[in-house]
């Protein structure tokens, strides 16, 4: 699986593409639209050091090695090698159909691939599609109606890839990753995922931003004072359903902003699935309703960073939560939020929650008054641990942060001091 060698020509494109990759990594989260990295975010740690730390730093995430994956599939494609155009100019969408199958692992070379339609597939078994610093496009935009583009050079439903559907999910084993998605542009930004497995699936190494609600492809011209007027289900980040009976794990994605949940995935509502769920050394931002959504079987949130450091108004795109846990039993630990413009709970803790452990979390809210912690009087079993709360520019106090409580809460502390 090794690319062709470049020509001059494709070295200076290559050159340039790092040096858009480099000026991304200089901005703040903020401006984290279509891969832009936070601003002094690295890596988080995972807790597996033995150390409680939330601010260790590390590189950008990186492409996919295909060779790591290689020997998981029987059938193994380089797209470049089967006529994909890897300059963004031409898109590939004829290529990857062909390409897409049982047992297959598809490999995106270092280059720029445009989209122009989403690709769905349902019910395959073991697939594979990784990108090694590769870079996703789409097509021109010039209308959409709801979930899909009416007009333009794209067309169909706002989605990349939809990998699975919750009455026929994805079986076997699913990789996908090594991709940055360059959504820059005027009428930019798609979902880039929705994915429903009975399987083992990891998501890795992602960085993609549906910019603002202002920007992003939308039907944004109804509005008609309905909480959802006017949004479209285009606008989350990657998302996994409810009933979803696999394991799904998610690794150094950065996501945001989007109008809807940046990462939504639900591992399984009691009753009906009991999926897990694991978002690991993950950073999101500027999303709303939750930038990191999850619940399922023994589901996770460790290492991660939340950072809210826009607000869009009243109008759209209001409410951002940094972290809700939904049901079933859920982990959060190792994990710092930082609320720059706080304009939703911290964390808010469902009534459907069975069991729930937040530990060695770091909450820091600035100049305005907001709930770091919110657990409804229905959810059980909730241990808090650890917790430290910091709010600069006013003064918290235990009422104007909490609401609710767990059963067990113990070393809690407010701008240093115990409560």
């Amino acid at each position: 699986m090794t690319s062709t060698p470049t020509s001059d020509k494709d070295g200076r494109r290559s050159r340039s593409r790092r040096a858009f990759l480099a000026t991304t990594a200089s901005l703040g989260l903020a401006a984290l639209s279509g891969c832009v990295y936070g601003s002094g975010i690295g890596a988080v740690d995972d807790g597996s050091s033995g150390t409680n730390s939330t601010n260790s730093t590390g590189g950008m995430p990186s492409g996919l090695d295909p060779t790591k994956y290689a020997d998981q599939f029987k059938h193994r494609v380089n797209i470049a090698n089967k006529g994909a155009d890897n300059t963004g100019k031409q898109a590939i969408d004829d290529v990857l159909e062909q390409v897409i199958d049982d047992d297959t692992l598809v490999y995106f070379p270092p280059g720029r691939y445009k989209l122009n339609t989403s690709h769905r597939h349902v019910g395959l078994r073991n697939l594979g599609i990784v990108g090694q610093n590769a870079v996703l496009t789409h097509g021109r935009v010039d209308a959409i109606e709801g979930f899909d583009v009416t007009e333009g050079e794209y067309h169909g439903p706002a989605q990349h890839f939809k990998i699975g559907v919750p009455d026929t999910p994805h079986k076997g084993s699913f990789v996908f990753g090594g991709f940055t998605a360059d959504w820059r542009g005027k009428n930019e930004g798609m979902q880039i995922l929705n994915h429903h497995t009975a399987g083992k699936s990891v998501i890795q190494n992602i960085r993609h931003g549906g910019l603002t609600y202002q920007k992003t492809i939308n039907t944004r011209d109804t509005y008609d004072g309905g909480p959802y007027a006017g949004r479209s289900w285009a606008t989350s980040g990657i998302t996994m359903h409810p009933r979803t009976q696999g394991k799904l794990r998610l690794e150094h994605v950065i996501c945001g902003g989007w109008p809807d949940n940046g990462i939504y995935c639900i591992g399984g509502q009691p009753g009906s699935g009991d999926g897990t769920v694991e978002v690991i050394n993950c950073i999101s931002g500027n999303s709303q309703a939750s930038n990191i959504r999850i619940g399922g079987k023994n589901s996770k949130i460790i290492g991660c960073k939340v950072i809210i450091d826009e607000s869009f108004g009243e109008e759209f795109y209001y409410e951002q939560r940094p972290i809700r846990l939904d049901d079933g039993s859920c982990t959060i630990k190792n994990t710092q939020i930082i609320q720059k413009k706080p304009t939703g709970w911290s964390i808010t803790v469902q009534h459907a929650i069975q069991k729930a452990m937040i530990e060695n979390v770091s909450i820091t809210i600035h100049d305005t008054p907001m709930k770091a912690l919110v657990v409804d009087d229905a959810a059980s079993n909730v241990t808090v641990r650890n917790l430290k709360v910091q709010t600069p520019g006013w003064q918290g106090t235990e009422s104007m942060l909490f609401r609710g409580s767990g059963d067990v809460m113990e070393n809690i502390t407010v701008d240093g001091k115990p409560i």
